[in-house]
């Protein structure tokens, strides 16, 4: 059969055409599974207030996995410590569904309500480093055991100034969930072990590093026999070896608390602060990620083991210290054994 020159043209435009629509259908797959690929867990993280160093490193290990678990992260918090600023902002979430809040408290029962009805919308709530009242969560990341981590921060002060030695705390506010365990535990420590130190006051600097100074150098002038403060919180950390710096008592009254080396390096340096104790708060956002997940997933239950990547395996106690001493509530992960930073170390660590 004889085709003319007419009608090949019009077969290869059409045979092109085909072409060009087969090519497009090759090109156009990956889209779609780029489009499956899109976090579809909608998670946010609410630390006490923003800008504290503890929690942005938190929030950078959050940050670092969320992606790979198909979570869409939001962080967000009060621009200063506010439990009803808290409160607000999980109204917020609520009213644009996310599936999973997770929060640092700063008060165990006033964000409680918000909480409540955030888990009757049926979002899932983690807790870490600082607990609600176990009603208003599902699971609570407790950073390390409080015993343990008070009887670092203790017995670091007794090896330096004896088993009679005077000290004082300083805390963020009365009402702080993991500083009030903490304080606690040190009560019950100090009576059990070494009962002739004693606790002069105890300081609040509400998490803010100006408050925390001026507080801190009041009690210095207060009490003159003090030999070492104790910051649990991370902004009081830092306003409290200013103090001891300011008022040329380094190396004569000493500062052992709970925070990060990094924003402490410069008293590290100076001679103002002697040990801080803590955990990889790198890693703690990583975990927080990934018990989101699992929530959200409906994996996690009392006993439940799971593994979290390459932070290893961890178990959902069921209940308030079994089978583990310092565990205030049900439904806790326990996250690590306490760091200890000192003069000598703490230029490893970037967070």
């Amino acid at each position: 059969m004889h085709i003319s020159a007419r009608v090949r043209l019009g077969l290869a435009v059409a045979c092109a055409g085909l072409t060009a629509v087969s090519v497009l259908a090759v090109v156009a797959a990956p889209a779609a599974t780029a489009k499956s690929a899109v976090p579809k867990i909608k998670v946010s993280i609410v630390p006490k207030l923003l800008g504290l160093p503890v929690f942005l490193a938190n929030v950078k290990g959050a940050r670092e996995v969320a992606p790979s678990l198909g979570i869409n992260l939001t962080y967000t918090a009060p621009v200063t410590a506010s439990a009803t600023g808290q409160a607000q902002i999980f109204r917020t979430e609520t009213a644009e569904h996310f599936n999973v809040i997770t929060l640092s408290a700063d008060d165990p029962t006033i964000p409680a309500p918000a909480l409540e009805a955030a888990m009757k919308a049926g979002i899932q709530v983690v807790s870490f480093d600082s607990d609600v009242i176990p009603a208003a969560r599902d699971f609570f990341i407790q950073d390390t055991l409080y015993n343990t981590i008070a009887a670092a921060l203790v017995n670091a002060v007794v090896a330096k100034y004896g088993s009679s030695a005077k000290i004082a705390i300083m805390s963020s506010t009365p009402d702080a969930t993991i500083q009030l365990a903490w304080i606690s535990a040190m009560k019950a420590y100090i009576a059990a072990s070494y009962p002739k130190v004693t606790i002069l006051t105890i300081g609040y600097g509400e998490s803010v590093t100006a408050t925390s100074l001026t507080v801190a150098e009041g009690i210095i002038k207060a009490y003159p026999t003090v030999n070492a403060l104790l910051p649990i919180d991370g902004a009081a950390v830092v306003g409290t070896a200013e103090a001891v710096s300011d008022l040329g008592q380094a190396g004569t009254i000493g500062v052992y608390g709970i925070g990060d080396p990094l924003p402490n390096q410069p008293y590290f340096k100076n001679g103002s602060l002697q040990a801080l104790f803590l955990w990889n708060e790198v890693n703690q956002g990583k975990l927080v990620m990934y018990v989101a997940k699992l929530a959200y997933e409906h994996l996690l239950y009392p006993g439940a083991t799971f593994t979290a990547g390459s932070l290893g395996k961890f178990t959902v106690l069921k209940g308030p210290g079994v089978g583990v001493p310092s565990v205030g509530a049900k439904d806790t992960i326990i996250f690590s054994t306490p760091l200890e930073f000192t003069p000598a170390n703490y230029l490893q660590y970037d967070f």
